[in-house]
């Protein structure tokens, strides 16, 4: 991740603002390279109450930060207004800079870090898009795991394995969110990770114990999805032996193969 770190910006009659300006280059797991580009804080924000708290903030310096939000300075504004697709909180922005001072004022004074941006999300999104996992791991510090509204923790957790970011789910499970956490169909992580054909994923979380037994809404099971998954490969392919060593994993757990079908569970479902 490169950064590149600009010099004072002159913001109206509020004088010279020590703001960090910051180009970050960010990677995904596309098969073409995108990139992030921070602008300095004014392209975002215009009210100047937000700029000299963003100023603040950046410096880490809190009892200013407070001075400002009591006067009138929202803590959670979110800009450029003139764009309705890509805006960045004030969050967003010291997390973009890299900043864990102005991440901690930010929210001591009352940013929320469950707020979506146009475009962006939430910031705990902004920051795994990031792969910036020091600044996750201090949205974690500032807001646990267990203080996450459901819709946050489903959130994360699952875009944890839309975007494949392993080290993201890791650092979920390991503050504290259940391996079995579902979605609103009823799929656990390992389900959606078998979906993305992400079996390290999958085998991760049957690692850390997540249940093969669970059926989804729809009656889909870990142990069909792992079945329908080796009918995709050849036998004896690296790819099909990966699926197969879960089949095993699942197996000695206790799941039974054959697997029902969804369509078969459903049916079982109706006749009860």
């Amino acid at each position: 991740m490169a950064m590149i770190f600009h010099s004072h910006c002159r913001l109206g009659n509020l004088g010279i603002l020590k703001i960090i300006g910051v180009l970050i280059m960010m990677t995904t797991n596309a098969n073409a390279a995108s990139s992030f580009k921070l602008k300095p804080p004014q392209f975002y924000f215009a009210d100047s109450k937000t700029l000299t708290l963003l100023a603040a903030a950046l410096e880490g310096d809190v009892p200013r930060a407070k001075q400002l939000v009591d006067n009138g300075a929202n803590p959670n504004d979110e800009g450029p207004r003139s764009n309705s697709y890509n805006r960045l909180r004030l969050l967003h922005y010291a997390i973009a800079a890299n900043s864990p001072q102005g991440v901690r004022t930010l929210v001591a004074v009352g940013a929320d870090p469950e707020l979506s941006a146009q475009g962006f999300g939430r910031s705990f999104l902004f920051a795994m898009t990031l792969e910036n996992m020091k600044m996750l791991s201090l949205l974690l510090d500032l807001r646990p795991i267990d203080t996450l509204s459901k819709d946050t923790m489903e959130y994360v957790l699952f875009e944890s394995v839309t975007q494949g970011c392993s080290r993201c789910l890791e650092l979920f499970v390991k503050r504290g969110a259940p391996v079995d956490y579902r979605d609103e169909s009823g799929y656990t992580m390992v389900m959606r990770a078998m979906d993305a054909q992400d079996y390290d994923m999958a085998e991760w979380l049957l690692l850390q114990g997540a249940s093969v037994h669970i059926e989804a809404g729809g009656g889909m099971t870990p142990a069909y999805s792992v079945q329908f998954h080796l009918q995709k490969f050849k036998p004896g392919s690296p790819t099909y032996n990966k699926v197969l060593n879960l089949k095993k994993m699942m197996e000695e757990r206790g799941a039974v193969f054959p697997a029902l079908s969804p369509a078969e569970i459903r049916a079982k479902r109706s006749s009860r």
